[in-house]
């Protein structure tokens, strides 16, 4: 598993409180806790001495204990006391990997390279900003990363593993614009109509004019926009953490605008955006069991998969370790139908 020289999301900040919590991204497995002063420490969960989980483990002041012989491990993983050498023992250079961790957000990122980050981890739109709303899921589905992300971004399949609830058989068809850099790609929708599903029936009554937008980022995050004008607005950003090969943790903050009606709004959206990912679930684990069924990924690609192969050709990039050339940024654009 590759690409892990960026920042991932390894938990929500409400999940950590004082027991120590273990989780496991792009390989790695590691062991979180919070000190006496609300600093977070990420620590690789393997105690150097007889390799016990930390996460097993208690926290005492600023210091990890292990449960099996006690060594005490701080937040940069050093290794500051071992009880069965005694208080005035001079301690050997045992300590473990510690983890580049923030808290931002309300979630907890970790960069699990071998590098230093020299970036920070990605901002939510519009999170905490006066007049937005908003409320998360924590998804796990068994699929890949890449197959996540084309699915948040892809149009066609809506019709039908979410008919009713989203779209219809009524098939139209639009303009999609392909932007793309060096790093994004995104997709406009021109001339997209509110179709009556119970989503449009619920949230937008009055048959505002649409303009929806999905985007890509890299490495690991899909946005998609819908914007009814200055009042209602409505943002879907998922991060794909990946946990093994068929395996992404998906944490989904949905931000929305919807001026007086918010609170009712959520209470609305949110079992409605919940009943559409456990969809989504459902069909990219039939999917992944016929992939590993049949020895791969056996794909046939047309024009209207306007992300999928976009997305892979530049996290392979970014695997390979290919140097980023700035170009000019591309535009085109093509018909689809849905």
């Amino acid at each position: 598993m590759g690409l892990k020289d960026h920042w991932y999301i390894a938990a929500e900040s409400r999940e950590l409180k004082r027991k120590p919590l273990a989780v496991s991204l792009v390989g790695s497995h590691i062991a979180l806790f919070r000190t006496d002063q609300e600093e977070i420490a990420a620590l690789e969960d393997r105690c150097s001495h007889r390799n016990t989980a930390l996460s097993r483990g208690v926290v005492s002041s600023d210091c990890i204990t292990c449960p099996y012989h006690g060594w005490h491990f701080d937040g940069a993983g050093r290794c500051v006391q071992i009880p069965s050498l005694g208080a005035s023992a001079h301690l050997p250079d045992h300590g473990v990997r510690a983890y580049p961790v923030r808290e931002q957000d309300g979630y907890i990122w970790i960069y699990p390279g071998e590098s230093l980050p020299d970036s920070e981890p990605f901002h939510f739109p519009n999170y905490h900003e006066q007049g937005w709303s908003s409320f998360r899921m924590k998804t796990r589905f068994r699929a890949s990363v890449e197959a996540c992300l084309e699915n948040f971004l892809d149009c066609p399949h809506t019709v039908y593993v979410h008919q009713g609830w989203f779209r219809n058989h009524d098939t139209r068809q639009l303009s999609a614009v392909v932007r793309s850099t060096s790093d994004t790609v995104e997709v406009e929708f021109r001339g997209e109509p509110i179709t009556r599903s119970l989503v449009s029936r619920l949230f937008f009554p009055d048959g505002r004019e649409l303009r929806h937008t999905d985007r890509f980022l890299m490495p690991n995050i899909s946005r998609v926009d819908y914007d009814f004008g200055p009042d209602r607005h409505f943002i879907i950003t998922s991060q794909c953490t990946p946990i093994a090969d068929y395996e992404t943790e998906v944490h989904t903050l949905i931000t929305f605008r919807f001026g007086r009606i918010a609170p009712l709004v959520r209470l609305l959206l949110e079992p409605v955006c919940r009943k559409i990912i456990r969809q989504d679930v459902e069909i990219l684990a039939a999917q992944t069991e016929q992939i590993r069924r049949f020895g791969g990924p056996q794909f046939h690609h047309v024009e209207t998969d306007l992300l999928g192969l976009r997305i892979q050709s530049m996290r392979r990039r970014a695997e390979r370790s290919e140097p980023v050339i700035e170009q000019p940024d591309q535009e085109r654009e093509i018909t689809i139908c849905f």
